[in-house]
């Protein structure tokens, strides 16, 4: 008896033995389980994760309603944003019934287009607000199409205005004049700014190389046109006496407008037509517009993450879409209104200022539309977010320079306007150096303080340089 229940005692120790171990072998296989679960979550969570960073192209954080809280909420958080947000602004927005009363009232040219131009400020910046809340209803891709294309719409309205007003050389030094006041202004005072406080900050080499090449294939295509007309080696002749020979096909001229292939050459100081053929200018803007078109396809689909800002916006839309769309109308016609005040004082405020026609709209105006970029990017260079200065700075001069300078070009073609892109020697070659300047300035993806103070000095230089230009009484 006593080894049978010994056996038996034995017996069940190790049945005992055997279970524990088992349920040991049990609870490490299902850790293991879990660990294995854990590991393929991480790396689930990882693909999800790298699939929405391939996805932030087209995809975007969907907006709330904006009229969840009423009507009365939405006008006010509306009105609130757009006009009282910024006391400096609200200020400024105050120009704006001052230039009516100053054209009404006859307070004087040089009044009325001093009013003008700072009236124009508060709206410009107001107009790419409403754009950038817009955009967020959009998904990524469409939403920077859109503000691509209409960042630069204050420019717009205003070459619009002097295209109507035949004020060519206004816009073709308007336009230049910005370009000159973004490349070394803009980014000169953030390099300055910024390098006070940071030692040396860096940006994205790439892009700034990217964006350099296209300045230098914008300065190409203002060149071509003004070395013809300067040397005197173009064909273009008026056009009542031109035809044109393609492939023993004779196509004879038509009178009145100039057409495409035998149009008058250059903004000539005493006729409309010169040596550089009208259809030139023409052909290069086009290419110049496929060439924009090629690069908003490669800032926005192909190559985003060379252009995209280091923290993105994931703010809630505040307008709503159809909100944005009216409020973008209404901007737009405030800017338009003020625009024709400016252009139509211009000529008589030159006089009226003591200033020279090509220095106010080289270096004023530009200066003054420029006040909000030049602002944001100080302050985005003071809390070392170079990337995104250095997008407001040399991006706005690329757009101008082939977007909005080759489409004067063309809406001139439109309205039967010579509008070339012969800018003359003196014009063109400020445009190249400052452009090999900037290029050279911000091809190693550093900046700091010095580079900053050479820019600015240059950017006087040439200011000084526009106010001593005599320009010919018979040029528009």
């Amino acid at each position: 008896m006593p080894s049978i229940t010994t056996r038996a005692r034995s017996s069940s120790v190790q049945d005992e033995d055997e279970e524990e171990q088992g349920l040991k072998s049990v609870v490490v296989r299902k850790k293991s389980l879990e660990a294995l679960r854990e590991s393929l979550e991480v790396d689930g969570s990882d693909n999800s994760d790298s699939d929405e960073g391939s996805k932030v192209i087209t995809q975007k954080k969907p907006q709330p309603n904006v009229l969840r809280n009423g009507i009365g909420a939405y006008l006010k958080v509306t009105l609130t944003e757009l006009f009282l947000v910024s006391p400096w602004k609200s200020l400024l927005l105050l120009f704006t019934p001052l230039t009516i009363m100053s054209d009404k009232l006859q307070w004087g040219s040089g009044v009325t287009f001093v009013l003008g131009v700072i009236a124009l400020v508060p709206w410009g910046d107001r107009i790419s607000w409403v754009t950038e809340d817009f955009v967020k209803y959009t998904n990524e891709t469409a939403g920077g199409l859109f503000l691509a294309s209409v960042g630069n719409l204050t420019e717009i309205v205003f070459c619009i205005n002097c295209l109507q007003g035949d004020l060519l050389r206004v816009v073709q030094v308007s336009m230049l004049g910005s370009v000159l006041s973004n490349l070394l202004l803009v980014l000169g005072c953030a390099f300055l700014t910024g390098g006070t406080k940071w030692e040396e900050q860096s940006f994205n080499k790439t892009a700034a190389i990217t964006n350099s090449g296209l300045l230098l294939i914008a300065v190409l295509s203002i060149c071509l046109p003004s070395i013809l007309d300067a040397t005197h080696t173009g064909n273009g002749t008026p056009a009542s006496a031109v035809s044109v020979n393609l492939h023993n096909l004779t196509l004879p001229s038509v009178p009145g407008a100039p057409s495409w292939l035998s149009g008058t050459g250059s903004l000539d100081e005493e006729t409309s037509g010169g040596d550089a053929p009208l259809w030139l200018s023409r052909f290069i803007a086009i290419v110049l517009v496929f060439l924009y078109c090629l690069l908003i396809g490669f800032q926005f689909i192909t190559h985003p993450h060379l252009f995209e800002d280091e923290e993105g916006d994931e703010s809630e839309g505040i307008l709503g879409m159809y909100g944005g769309i009216f409020w973008m109308m209404v901007i737009t016609c405030f800017i338009w209104i003020l625009s024709e005040y400016v252009v139509n004082q211009l000529k008589t405020a030159s006089v009226d200022l003591h200033m020279p026609m090509l220095f106010l709209s080289g270096i004023v105006i530009p200066i003054v539309g420029n006040a909000v970029e030049h602002a944001s990017a100080v302050c985005f260079a003071m809390h070392n977010k170079m990337e995104i200065a250095l997008g407001v700075a040399v991006g706005s001069a690329v757009q101008i320079s082939i977007f909005v300078i080759p489409l004067t070009v063309l809406g001139g073609w439109a309205m039967d306007k010579e509008m070339t892109l012969n800018f003359h020697p003196f014009e063109t070659v400020i445009l190249l150096m400052a452009t090999i300047g900037v290029s050279f300035l911000v091809s190693d993806g550093r900046s700091h303080w010095l580079k900053g103070a050479m820019l600015v000095s240059a950017y006087v230089m040439i200011a000084a340089a526009f106010y001593a230009h005599a320009e010919p009484k018979s040029m528009s």
